[in-house]
Order: C-alpha cells, then sequence, then structure tokens
C-alpha cells in the first residue's frame, strides 16, 4: 500500500522568513514547505503543488514548469492572480475567486467561481443569483482575467430595480 503523493507548499519568493519558520514548525506529516527565492529540484512526479500567494513571474514560472513537467503533477495556486498568458498558460482555469461588486461605492454583489461550477453574480442584499457565465462568456480573451462588466451590470440593474420599488410603495 503506497502513501499517496507527497504534498509540497510552495511560498512565494516574497515571503518573510518569520513566516516560513512559523509554518513549518506547525505542518506536520507528509508535507514539504519550500521557499520559492531557494533554487531546488522540485520535479517530483504524482506530488501536489501548492503555491501560496504567488508574486513573482519567477514564482509563476515554476508553477508553470512543473503544470508541465508532468501529466501526474497536480498543482493549485492559492490568491494567485494572473493576467497573461505569460505568467499563467489559456489552459489554466481559476479553481476559486470571490470578487465583490459595487454600485455606487458600496457592495452590491459578488462574482463567485467554484470550480468545475460557471462564474456566478450573487445578489449581496437578496442573496439571489443574478446570473451565470461559463469562461468563455466572461474571461478576457487569452487570459485567466474575468471581464467585470456584465456582471457589474447585473448587479447595478438589481440595485435600481429595488430603488425603484422601494419608490413605488
Amino acid at each position: 500500500m503506497g502513501m499517496g503523493p507527497k504534498i509540497n507548499i510552495m511560498l512565494s519568493s516574497s515571503t518573510s522568513k518569520s513566516f516560513y519558520a512559523n509554518l513549518k514548525s506547525k505542518v506536520k506529516g507528509n508535507v514539504n514547505i519550500y521557499s520559492l527565492k531557494d533554487k531546488n529540484d522540485y520535479n517530483n512526479e504524482n506530488d501536489i503543488f501548492i503555491f501560496v500567494t504567488p508574486t513573482s513571474s519567477n514564482d509563476y514560472k515554476m508553477a508553470q514548469k512543473l503544470a508541465s513537467s508532468s501529466s501526474k503533477n497536480n498543482v493549485i495556486l492559492i490568491n494567485g492572480f494572473a493576467k497573461d498568458t505569460k505568467s499563467i498558460p489559456g489552459t489554466a482555469t481559476m479553481g476559486y475567486f470571490l470578487k465583490p461588486l459595487t454600485y455606487n461605492s458600496q457592495i452590491a454583489g459578488y462574482l463567485i467561481r467554484s470550480y468545475p461550477s460557471d462564474w456566478t453574480v450573487l445578489d449581496a442584499f437578496t442573496k439571489q443569483v443574478l446570473g451565470t457565465f461559463t469562461d468563455n462568456d466572461i474571461l478576457v480573451s487569452k487570459t485567466n482575467t474575468p471581464d467585470l462588466r456584465a456582471s457589474g451590470k447585473l448587479v447595478q440593474s438589481a440595485v435600481d430595480q429595488r430603488a425603484i420599488l422601494e419608490r413605488q410603495r
């Protein structure tokens, strides 16, 4: 019976030494913790690589290298937000995403993504789903960045409709 994949937590090259030391003292078991400041050979097949808040282009290049080096590697980016395919290839997708949407300087809704579900616009007041989008509908061409215009319009319309109903009372 095998031990299963090793979990590798990959800390951003901008992570402080104190955070690195604190995390290393708390994590136990079949988990390795690396700082991307260090030059290591991380290429182990069947491993899971969790990149925590990648910040530099080198952090993203390492994630891309590990993801493309073996079909058996699993790469997860936590709090990673890349704007172009130089950082993250177009074949990648966001697993989780939460963006507050504002109207008149107030949070009026949220754009949410929990892969593999579609992108969802949620009304902050009624908690109702205002609309959904596929990757093809919402992502800016050749990027992993959602275009917020359509989701913003849905939130704006919901706020405006509530205001009209309030005035009619």
